[in-house]
C-alpha cells in the first residue's frame, strides 16, 4: 500500500496549505489583512466588477460565505457592493481606490516575499499539470461525486 504522504493529492494539499500560510503571515504583518480576506479583493481586481456569485464560483465557496467575507471589507472601505442593474437578485462588487491600492501593493509585496518558493520547479509543466488536475476535478466537484 502506498503511503498517504506519497500521494499526489496529499502533496498538493500540503503545498497549498504551506503557500496559504506564507501568504497569510505576510499579508497580516505587512498589510493588516488575512489571506482569506485578500482573495475576494484579488478576484475583484482581476475580474473588474463581478457579482457575489461569480466571486463565490472563483473561490469555490457559497455565495453566503462571500457575503460574510466581503462585509468587513465594505465596512473597511475597500469594497463597494451595489445592486446589479439588470438582475434584482444579484449584487455587483467593486474595489474602492483604497482597495485597489491595497491589492496592488500587497500583490507586489507577496510576490517578492514568496520569491524562491518555486526554485527548481518547471512552472510551465506544473501549470499544465494543474490545469489538467482542475479539469479532471471539476466534473467530480460540480457533480458531487466525491
Amino acid at each position: 500500500m502506498t503511503e498517504i504522504t506519497d500521494s499526489t493529492v496529499f502533496k498538493l494539499h500540503r503545498a497549498t496549505a504551506l503557500l496559504d500560510r506564507i501568504a497569510d503571515r505576510y499579508l497580516q504583518r505587512e498589510h493588516g489583512i488575512r489571506y482569506s480576506q485578500f482573495l475576494p479583493l484579488l478576484i475583484v481586481r482581476v475580474i473588474g466588477e463581478p457579482t457575489q456569485t461569480r466571486i463565490a464560483d472563483n473561490l469555490g465557496v457559497s455565495r453566503a460565505s462571500v457575503t460574510q467575507r466581503i462585509a468587513p471589507l465594505v465596512a473597511d472601505g475597500l469594497l463597494v457592493v451595489r445592486q446589479h442593474p439588470a438582475d434584482a437578485r444579484a449584487k455587483l462588487v467593486t474595489l474602492t481606490e483604497r482597495g485597489t491600492a491595497l491589492v496592488d501593493a500587497a500583490w507586489v509585496g507577496l510576490t517578492a516575499h514568496q520569491d524562491g518558493v518555486e526554485d527548481g520547479v518547471d512552472e510551465a509543466v506544473l501549470a499544465a499539470q494543474l490545469d489538467r488536475l482542475i479539469a479532471n476535478a471539476l466534473p467530480v466537484a460540480i457533480g458531487g461525486n466525491s
